[in-house]
């Protein structure tokens, strides 16, 4: 897997190491030193550009404390109260973080409007040494989360975050360059329309993502047309119906599903399910689970509604 992770063999579930906490812990407490360094800078040489930079930078420390919460909270066990374990508290911080970015987005478009209606006299030598110092900051926090952030949707949530302000503080620096060698006062809020579009593009994805999870679409990778014709191609498999796929979180996807076979021993019945299962594995679906059936009680097709779905007993079976 991922430097950031490693899959515990015996137990077939994939934790966070511990050096990825600390390394979290570092990136918010430089993320809120950069935060105070930028709010001192933009008062001090007047520019929006930086002052909608720090503004980022809050949402950036805000979004590095959820994502270490959210990976502490998710190392805790499966139990009777979450039996799925706690991982979708990294989806809830991701969808968080999302939102956060889109309003700070808005607000930054604002507050540049009301500069190009009335701009601003702004000290370049200030905020360059201010925007340089953000700039190295931000990639040394790019560095230290690269690699976990396909892992895990916070810390990728967390990543998009630095990685936008890193963008944003190159729009800063180029911003006050172009403000001290031509005098033009409007570049300073254009760039901040710049930074706003980055953040806004970033936050939209997180948050899609996040709400696809929490609406338990299938993921983007996996189309169930196409699992169900792959479940019907495994020897043995008559029929599927009731099939359901959704993600725990996006590196945790989840099918289960109703098997129609012929009348057998369970033992052979269970091979056709360890064929189906291997055949899914390949496909990127790990965990499934299946209900074996001898019956076809849902002619409807694959993808049954709740509503149409019966309980009944034949003394073979049981279908929910």
């Amino acid at each position: 897997m991922y430097k950031w992770l490693f899959e515990d063999r015996s137990g077939g579930k994939i934790v966070m190491r511990e050096h990825t906490l600390r390394q979290l812990g570092i990136a918010t407490g430089i993320a809120l030193a950069v935060l105070l360094l930028e709010v001192i800078g933009g008062f001090i040489s007047h520019s929006l550009a930086l002052l909608s930079d720090s503004g980022h930078i809050f949402a950036d420390t805000l979004a590095l404390g959820l994502s270490w919460f959210a990976v502490r909270l998710a190392q805790r066990p499966a139990n009777a109260k979450a039996t799925f374990g706690y991982h979708r508290v990294g989806v809830l911080v991701a969808l968080v973080n999302g939102v956060s970015l889109i309003v700070m987005a808005a607000l930054i478009v604002r507050e540049a409007y009301e500069r190009f209606v009335s701009p601003v006299e702004i000290n370049t030598v200030q905020l360059l040494i201010f925007a340089c110092l953000g700039l190295v900051a931000n990639l040394w926090m790019v560095r230290l989360l690269h690699g976990g952030h396909r892992g895990n949707l916070a810390v990728r949530s967390a990543w998009l975050h630095v990685i936008g302000d890193s963008l944003a503080s190159v729009g800063v620096v180029a911003s006050g360059v172009v403000v001290m060698t031509t005098g033009w006062r409007f570049v300073d809020p254009a760039a901040s329309v710049m930074i706003a579009s980055l953040i806004l593009f970033g936050g939209w994805r997180v948050a899609r993502d996040a709400a696809r999870v929490l609406l338990e679409l299938p993921p983007r990778s996996l189309r169930p047309a196409d699992l169900e014709a792959a479940i019907l191609a495994v020897e043995g498999v008559k029929g599927v119906h009731d099939l359901h796929v959704w993600a725990i979180t996006p590196q945790f996807p989840y099918l289960s599903s109703h098997l129609l076979v012929e009348e057998q021993s369970l033992s052979q019945a269970h091979e056709i399910v360890r064929s189906v299962e291997n055949v899914l594995k390949r496909l990127g679906i790990a965990h499934t689970t299946f209900q074996i059936e001898c019956i076809d009680c849902c002619p409807e097709g694959a993808f049954c509604t709740q509503e149409g779905t019966q309980v009944h007993t034949d003394g073979r079976h049981t279908t929910i």
